[in-house]
């Protein structure tokens, strides 16, 4: 998308040229005419809609011109004249107009009543529930650093005997690079860690870029590179398959709840997918294929990606004790259970960590059941497929991972597991030799 600038002239003195808040896709405009190309292919990112949106936002902004241009009386239209006119139109600056906190608030309440969708370009659709959760978060954690609390948060800062921020509203034009390294900081003190930062950044600089579109402001500074989104590589485990096993045999008869959030965990391990999609197998998504094999065909939420998954024997066996239909659980139980599930089958190797908290790096050692979660499932199934020396390419079409460079990524495997996969590679082994004595 590119920015869409108006140009005004008047006789020989008058020629101003300013950018607007709109923005464009550039193969759809022709230069020469300055209108719209004739022919369009629409997608889900560019509808006839959005075009007829933005023919009426500039005859608007036309009449607008004109009529302000009559109300001059002789004097020299200026760029502030004109710029005045464009905030007008684009509903920036007047009293009265939305907040960003008030545009945020309006953002996530259209993404859970579905009438806002995501601005994928190839897959627009509703918002996921862990998208809308993720972005209420970050919406605490700027109210916070604007000063604004809820009730239970100062009541917190009561009993810590803290003194809350002052309040100091942020808009639209004051995100800008000095805004940027102050939240930052703030985030730091607060010991989030990179990633967590990096997350809130970049819920910020998609609430900013659709703002923008929508005409509330032309605010650019949160483009610039340094403007960026903080990452840090994380140290996530798998499960082998001898840990899984472990998992399988291990008898929760006794506690249903535990016995549940095992066997969805598993369902995550032995198909590669997100919880989202592994926790919500139904006997709808069950097939059987001509050569008499089951399958399971998968829509994933996250992508809409479609995705066939042949089904093993112990995954087999869970489907079966549900009658092919998945009790419902949360994944936050399924995070609280699964580690003392994990305790109990015997996962208790040692593993060192670091974290980076508040800009310090902290290494600890940890049991390895302490950092199993819910996405721990599809790791360790990506990971145990490509250990069996299942192509990675057909791994892929099963996990949904769109690159081969974004799926070694995000695998598991030690050099030391490389070395000994290779070690019986009929290449390593080599021919047999007929020593001369």
């Amino acid at each position: 998308m590119a920015p869409i600038y108006l140009r005004f002239r008047d006789g020989r003195q008058t020629d101003i040229l300013i950018q607007t808040p709109g923005t464009i896709f550039p193969d759809y405009w022709n230069n020469k005419s300055q209108t719209f190309r004739q022919r369009i292919l629409f997608t889900n990112e560019f509808t006839e809609k959005d075009k007829a949106a933005i023919e009426e936002k500039f005859e608007e902004l036309k009449a607008k011109i004109l009529k302000e241009k009559n109300n001059l009386k002789g004097n020299q239209p200026s760029k502030e004249w004109l710029q005045a006119i464009i905030d007008k139109v684009y509903c920036k600056k007047q009293q009265g107009a939305e907040t960003l906190s008030q545009y945020i608030q309006r953002f996530i309440d259209e993404a859970k009543d579905g009438t806002r969708l995501t601005s994928n370009s190839f897959n627009r659709k509703v918002f996921s529930s862990g998208t809308i959760k993720s972005i209420k978060v970050f919406q605490l954690v700027f109210n916070e650093f604007q000063g604004i609390y809820t009730e239970k948060r100062l009541k917190g800062i009561a009993e810590r005997k803290e003194s809350p921020r002052p309040l100091k509203v942020v808009n639209f034009d004051d995100i800008t690079i000095d805004f940027y390294n102050d939240f930052i900081r703030f985030m730091y003190d607060k010991k989030f860690s990179p990633n967590t930062i990096g997350k809130h950044i970049k819920t910020l600089k998609v609430i900013m870029r659709q703002s923008r579109e929508e005409g509330l402001h032309n605010n650019n500074e949160f483009e610039r590179k340094s403007f960026k989104a903080l990452r840090q590589p994380v140290q996530n485990i798998y499960l082998t398959e001898s840990e899984l096993k472990k998992l399988f045999e291990l008898d929760l008869s006794g506690n249903k709840d535990y016995e549940i959030a095992r066997d969805v965990f598993l369902i995550g391990c032995y198909t590669a997918q997100r919880f989202s999609d592994y926790s919500r197998i139904t006997s709808g998504n069950i097939r059987i294929l001509e050569n008499g094999k089951m399958v399971i065909d998968l829509i994933q939420q996250k992508t809409g990606e479609k995705v066939i998954i042949p089904v093993r024997q112990e995954l087999k066996v869970i489907l079966e004790r549900y009658n092919f239909n998945l009790p419902k659980t949360h994944e936050q139980k399924v995070n609280k259970y699964i580690k003392t599930i994990g305790k109990e089958a015997g996962i208790t190797e040692t593993v060192r960590v670091e974290e980076s908290r508040g800009g310090m790096t902290v290494k600890k050692d940890l049991k390895k059941y302490e950092l199993i979660v819910t996405h721990t499932a599809r790791r360790s199934g990506c990971t145990n497929m490509y250990l069996a020396g299942i192509p990675v390419i057909d791994i892929m079409k099963i996990s949904g991972h769109k690159t081969e460079s974004e799926f070694l990524k995000y695998i598991k495997v030690s050099k030391e597991e490389t070395a000994l996969n290779l070690s019986d590679h009929p290449y390593f082994i080599g021919n047999t030799l007929s020593i001369a004595k």
